[in-house]
């Protein structure tokens, strides 16, 4: 949701620091490689990143941690010219449509928005090469793995996970085969 969170709507750069300033988690796993966290820089990170969790993590006593395999967004793999880069970007519009419709973070989160949310990914990544559709997967299960050993480094901690909401349809089922060493918690359940 980059690109919206400069608009004027409910769900801002502001409402996401509330989040996790009101949160407090113990950990942080964000969206950044490690070779950027390590160096300090968050120049590439995306814009929540940059301008919400940074600035939250360096006022409170959350640590973050990267989980980032790669620099590539959902964004990166949209195919370079012709007719099935048209679809994405009509995709990509309606769910700017659907995500400036929805408005504040409960309804982001919420059922609805994400079958929504939901369909219009899975119809961006069909018109996505094979090699692009096992770039992106490889990305997430790695993305996933790296969240798992932060857990398990850590035991006993609250960790809030955020991450590109098209990784959700993604990482959600990655993650719950370990129940046995964390609980999944939904955002109106916080």
């Amino acid at each position: 949701m980059s690109d919206l969170h400069r608009q004027p709507i409910s769900y801002d750069l502001n409402c996401l620091q509330k989040i996790i300033a009101d949160v407090s988690p113990d950990l942080l796993c964000a969206e950044i490689t490690m070779e950027d966290w390590e160096r300090e820089d968050f120049s590439r990170a995306a814009v929540e990143v940059r301008e919400a969790l940074a600035p939250v993590i360096a006022s409170t006593d959350i640590v973050l941690i990267p989980v980032a395999p790669t620099l590539e967004r959902y964004a990166d793999f949209t195919p370079d010219s012709g007719w099935r880069r048209r679809f994405v970007r009509t995709f990509d519009r309606l769910l700017r449509w659907g995500q400036i419709q929805a408005d504040d973070a409960r309804t982001v989160n919420g059922p609805w928005f994400g079958a929504f949310c939901h369909t219009i990914c899975w119809l961006t990544e069909a018109l996505w090469s094979a090699e692009e559709r096992a770039a992106w997967e490889s990305q997430n299960r790695a993305l996933a793995e790296n969240i798992v050993r932060a857990v398990q480094r850590d035991r006993e901690r609250r960790v809030l996970v955020a991450v590109q909401c098209q990784r959700l349809h993604r990482l959600i089922p990655l993650l719950r085969v370990h129940n046995d060493l964390f609980r999944i918690v939904d955002y109106q359940d916080l």
